[in-house]
């Protein structure tokens, strides 16, 4: 997240300075908008598995996915000087894949499903020309993860949150649609999960379930926006 955040400064300094010789009307974006968006998306794993039978070990892994994702949003932007303008808004995006998490679990058959992702974000934008902008992103993401396999105990399904940071560029037409790309990462944390399976007894082969996963999850993405300002 420090690279992240050294990237965002250092982008919007030159922006600014850019800003400066442009010639720059914000209020080509002010009001409220309706669109639809496209992703690529990839998620990224990177967990440890405590053992609790016998002597107690951690082993650690890493796993992911890519996928695609399509969703809806809307917003509303407001002046705040010839040159500069805020965006409040949601996101709705519906989103099913799944996640082999063996490498995470050392072997151990787990599977984790990841459902809808909802956000709401402001997005500080800055004009560029008259009708383009850079703009830096940051949000808050809810989702749910659920967890099953013949490794666990039972399906559970966990809720998790996280911050998103995204840069991008905007830009409108005169009739009001626009075009908007962003790239951004969403940090959700850590999440733990319980109820993984031990080695099998050697001589009945029945489960224990006392080992334990926690994985910190990433989110990044690249996403296209098509939409109609009101």
């Amino acid at each position: 997240m420090n690279k992240i955040s050294k990237i965002v400064g250092a982008v919007c300094i030159y922006s600014v300075s850019m800003i400066g010789s442009s010639f720059a009307d914000s209020s080509a974006f002010t009001g409220g908008y309706v669109a639809v968006t496209g992703s690529a998306i990839g998620m990224a794993l990177d967990g440890t598995r405590t053992k609790t039978v016998d002597t107690e070990t951690n082993t650690k892994g890493k796993a992911g996915m890519v996928s695609a994702a399509a969703g809806v949003e809307v917003g509303f932007s407001y002046p705040i000087s010839d040159m500069a303008f805020i965006t409040i808004g949601g996101s709705f995006q519906p989103f099913d894949a799944s996640v082999n998490a063996k490498n995470v679990t050392s072997g151990k058959n787990v599977k984790m499903d990841t459902d809808d992702i909802l956000s709401v974000f402001i997005e500080p934008s800055f004009n560029i020309t008259e009708n383009s902008a850079f703009f830096l992103k940051v949000g808050h993401s809810d989702s749910d993860v659920s967890v099953s396999g013949t490794d666990v105990e039972n399906i559970k399904s966990y809720s998790f949150d996280g911050t998103t940071v995204a840069l991008g560029t905007k830009t409108i037409s005169d009739n009001g649609m626009f075009f908007k790309t962003e790239a951004g990462i969403t940090d959700y944390g850590t999440i733990n999960i319980t109820g993984v399976s031990e080695e099998a007894d050697d001589t009945t082969g029945e489960k224990t379930y006392g080992s334990s996963v926690k994985a910190d999850i990433e989110v990044a993405y690249g996403q296209v926006t098509v939409g109609y300002k009101f």
